[in-house]
Parts: structure tokens; C-alpha cells; sequence
């Protein structure tokens, strides 16, 4: 693999290792530096809850709901 060969070629010769020869590759072509940009929060999560999918908010709901059962029978003892 030509690649490979030379990330590792380079490895060596800049005495890092085969990882961080990588990251650093990769870094250049994405950001055009080996310096990667702050993380931001909107990176992660969108701006205004976009990447929150439509159940996600029913989802929360249904899991503070209290199961009676389980309510009345603190030890879980019946089922």
C-alpha cells in the first residue's frame, strides 16, 4: 500500500508516530492546517436542537412517567 508506506516513510522521519502522522495528514486536507479548529457545542449538537429528531421530546416524556406498579411495590417484589 502506497499510502501507508509513505504516512509511515514520514512517521519516521518527522520521529512521530504512525497515528499522529495520520491525524496530521488527515487535519492538512480537511482544515488545511495540522491545527484543528475549537470544537464548538453548535458542532455537536446544531444550532436550536435541529439534530433532535421529532420522538426525541416524547421519548423524555414517557421515561418521567411513574409506573404505578412499581410505585406501590418498592422492592419489586411482584410482577
Amino acid at each position: 500500500m502506497p499510502v501507508d508506506q509513505a504516512l509511515r516513510k514520514r512517521a519516521k522521519q518527522e520521529g512521530k508516530s504512525f497515528n499522529q502522522t495520520v491525524v496530521d495528514a488527515l487535519s492538512t486536507q480537511i482544515f488545511g492546517t495540522t491545527k484543528s479548529p475549537e470544537p464548538r457545542i453548535e458542532d455537536l449538537f446544531g444550532i436550536g436542537g435541529d439534530t433532535l429528531d421529532d420522538g426525541f421530546d416524547q421519548a423524555i416524556a414517557d421515561l418521567s412517567k411513574v409506573d404505578e406498579k412499581f410505585w406501590n411495590d418498592p422492592g419489586h417484589t411482584r410482577y
